[in-house]
């Protein structure tokens, strides 16, 4: 009996841990896609800018659309930010605003 009562204690513990350190809220879940969003937006970048410097290839690369995405993704924080309510959810999207402004002053986007 004490060692089923020992393992629901140690199930109880565990589960809380994951439930405060591990499971996301609905805001931070918005932030973490538009962080992906970015990180696809930044690799295709690169990748069209790389593609473009290669002599004697037909370039089918677009920097442009990639830049697009980057914009995008930054209107949808600018949007997405005054609605949050949730320091986590807030910390993240502010370093997420950082990380996008580093980068288009960087590659000179607009």
């Amino acid at each position: 009996m004490k060692k089923l009562l020992f393992l629901i204690i140690i199930l109880g513990a565990g589960y809380l841990a994951y439930d405060h350190f591990f499971k996301t809220t609905p805001e931070e879940d918005a932030v973490i896609a538009l962080e992906k969003e970015f990180q696809t937006a930044t690799q295709n970048y690169i990748v069209a800018n790389r593609q473009a410097a290669e002599p004697g290839l037909v370039v089918i690369s677009d920097p442009e659309k990639a830049e697009n995405q980057v914009k995008a993704v930054r209107n949808k924080l600018k949007e997405l930010l005054p609605t949050l309510t949730e320091e986590k959810a807030i910390a993240r999207a502010q370093e997420l605003e950082s990380n996008i402004k580093t980068f288009c002053e960087k590659n000179d986007i607009e």
